[in-house]
This record gives structure tokens, C-alpha cells and sequence, in this order.
């Protein structure tokens, strides 16, 4: 299994409207049934190091994806992201930032 990470930093003041469009806009296009994502999650940094982060850290959003295999991730990665990230930077940018990682999932 693989997990796609992509983590927004905004401005601290954005978080509803990017919430809004996530629902409204983004979502839609990422759970695109042809890539068979799966799983979506959404968390947001509460603590770093044991402190809240201040205002100038920014808001930082984290959602993960699901993916059965790295091929059907790479798959969504090339059809599906560039179109979402477009958008997310016509809507927050220039002041907000992305970055993703795709990970592995490894049983314990």
C-alpha cells in the first residue's frame, strides 16, 4: 500500500476558504474513481516539538491518499495532481506553498 502526502502551508487567516475549496473543488478531482484513490485524510499541525506553532509558521494542512500499488499512485500523480496544485496556487498563492512525498506503507 502507498500514501500520498500533501502538506499546504498557508496563511494562519485561510483555513476556512481552504477548507471550502478542498471540499468543493479539490476533493472531487483527487478522489477520481480511474485512479482508485482511496482513504482520504486531512489533519493540521497542532504541536511541533511540543509547542503550538505561532502565526509566522503559517497553517499547515496535511492530506493523505491511499493507492494499492506505486504505479496506480504515479498514475494519479501525473493525471490528477498537476490540475489541483494549479488551482491551489491560482487560489492562495503567491503567500502559500505546497509539498508531496509519496510514502510506502510497511505492516509492523
Amino acid at each position: 500500500m502507498y500514501l500520498y502526502n500533501i502538506t499546504f502551508v498557508l496563511a494562519p487567516d485561510a483555513g476556512e476558504r481552504f477548507l471550502d475549496w478542498l471540499r468543493s473543488s479539490a476533493m472531487p478531482a483527487i478522489m477520481n474513481t480511474a485512479y482508485s484513490a482511496a482513504n482520504p485524510r486531512l489533519q493540521t499541525v497542532v504541536e511541533a516539538g511540543g509547542e503550538k506553532p505561532g502565526p509566522e509558521h503559517g497553517l499547515s494542512m496535511a492530506l493523505h491518499v491511499e493507492f494499492e500499488t506505486e504505479e496506480k499512485a504515479h498514475a494519479w500523480h501525473d493525471a490528477v495532481l498537476p490540475g489541483v496544485l494549479g488551482d491551489f496556487n491560482r487560489k492562495f498563492g503567491p503567500h502559500a506553498a505546497f509539498f508531496i512525498t509519496l510514502l510506502k506503507i510497511i505492516p509492523i
